[in-house]
């Protein structure tokens, strides 16, 4: 029992292995589209941006804005339905921050408690989901989100540890880590690896390219994301037809709603 949780910490104490070679990344991105299944937000969403605190001096007419890390604040829609509702609450919160601030209490004590609520990265969540055009009876945009089925992903449970070129560099993957791409980057990696496939593209040319700064880096944004991420923040879904489409140049057999038997991983190089 001490061993399993002394693992993890082992684990990330120990240097990241070396970045994969082309061959074996190579395989490994063919793993992925034959082996891979349909991940994604599924259930819309309230969510509201929080932006920088921005000040004004009348006499100087001089500006200053205050950073706040930007997050939404993100509301479950069948804990609070009504947009009135939501917007008492995102008021409420604010005038007990400030309360807080007033009265110098307990950095402890919370600015608002209520279920169904959470934050997200600004970039994240902007990735995953689309703001619904309509309008309130005052003519305002909802703040209501749907799932974007373009950033739904195909993704694979990664057995052993490795690290994998990206294109910001690499990335050290741990053991249970998920190797993750969009919808809309799969036909572009699948017609990639097909050219490799065919002979009519070495895999440098097909899989990598060369930064400005003479760094050689992955092509195509083939992500990792941490042990039990993906269990936490997504649901299996059915991905659009022209993805399923790709995915099955690569494999005829392949598909993203019934899970394969597993393959065993491809190795690194030294």
């Amino acid at each position: 029992m001490g061993a399993k949780k002394l693992s993890p910490i082992f684990e990330e104490q120990t240097p990241p292995l070396p970045v994969m070679e082309p061959e074996a990344y190579r395989d490994f991105l063919e793993q992925l589209m034959m082996q891979g299944q349909g991940y994604g937000k599924t259930e819309p969403i309230a969510a509201y941006l929080f932006r920088n605190l921005r000040l004004v001096n009348s006499d100087t007419n001089q500006q200053e804005e205050v950073e706040i890390k930007p997050v939404y604040l993100v509301m479950d829609l069948t804990e609070w339905p009504n947009e009135y509702g939501r917007s008492l609450v995102i008021k409420d919160i604010w005038e007990q921050y400030a309360s807080n601030i007033l009265e110098e209490q307990d950095i402890n004590v919370p600015d608002f408690q209520g279920p169904g609520m959470w934050t997200a990265k600004q970039s994240s969540f902007e990735d995953d989901y689309n703001r619904r055009e309509e309008v309130d009876n005052w003519g305002r945009r909802l703040h209501v989100y749907d799932p974007d089925p373009t950033a739904f992903r195909v993704c694979l449970e990664v057995e052993e540890r490795l690290t994998i070129p990206v294109p910001w560099g690499t990335y050290p993957m741990r053991k249970g880590s998920t190797l993750a791409v969009r919808s809309r980057d799969v036909e572009a990696l699948s017609e990639a690896l097909l050219s490799v496939r065919n002979g009519e593209a070495s895999i440098e040319e097909a899989l990598y390219e060369t930064t400005k700064d003479g760094k050689t880096v992955s092509k195509f944004d083939v992500y990792g994301m941490e042990p039990e991420f993906l269990e936490n923040n997504y649901k299996s879904v059915v991905l659009e037809d022209h993805v399923t489409t790709a995915i099955t140049k690569i494999s005829p057999a392949a598909t993203t709603q019934t899970k394969p038997p597993k393959r065993k991983m491809p190795k690194q190089g030294k």
